[in-house]
């Protein structure tokens, strides 16, 4: 990601790079941790803003700025940011950003792509993992009972008890 393509966030009159998801190492997820009580897929089923997980995207944009900061004084930094200002920009933020379900629609040959042609979700506030990721959680799990036949040929049975 270039210096332009950075989406930038303002605390306190500072500008600070807004980073995604999946750009996080283990102690920046322990971080988010700490200040959300949400493992990461909790945070991608989230609907909405967690006030927990944007103090932890604001610690880990502060601290990633000035690495000579303490946890400590970063914590004071965030936790005096004003929400409504903060959640003002991640709107025009959201706003701004290009809507991941429109242009995507398959065209006929596309079909035949094979799952290593299939494209990478955008990474961004809310994540690198998308529910079009993971279909499989999307489907109903079998049952391993019988499949009922529909079929024209087919004669209901009754039972004689």
């Amino acid at each position: 990601m270039s210096e332009t393509d950075t989406t930038r966030i303002n605390v306190n009159g500072t500008p600070y790079v807004l980073p995604s998801l999946d750009s996080f190492d283990l102690d920046e997820a322990m971080v988010m941790y700490r200040y959300s009580d949400l493992t990461f897929d909790q945070i991608f089923e989230l609907e909405g803003l967690h006030p927990g997980v944007v103090a932890g995207l604001l610690h880990i944009a502060i601290a990633r700025s000035d690495r000579a900061l303490r946890d400590k004084e970063i914590k004071a930094i965030v936790v005096n940011v004003n929400m409504m200002d903060i959640m003002e920009q991640l709107a025009a933020i959201a706003d701004d950003a290009p809507d991941p379900t429109k242009g995507e629609a398959q065209s006929p040959e596309d079909d035949s792509k094979t799952s290593s042609d299939e494209a990478t979700p955008p990474s961004g506030i809310a994540s690198s993992v998308s529910s079009e990721a993971f279909p499989e959680r999307l489907s109903p799990v079998p049952t391993g009972g019988p499949t009922p036949d529909t079929s024209a040929d087919s004669v209901p049975t009754t039972s004689a008890a």
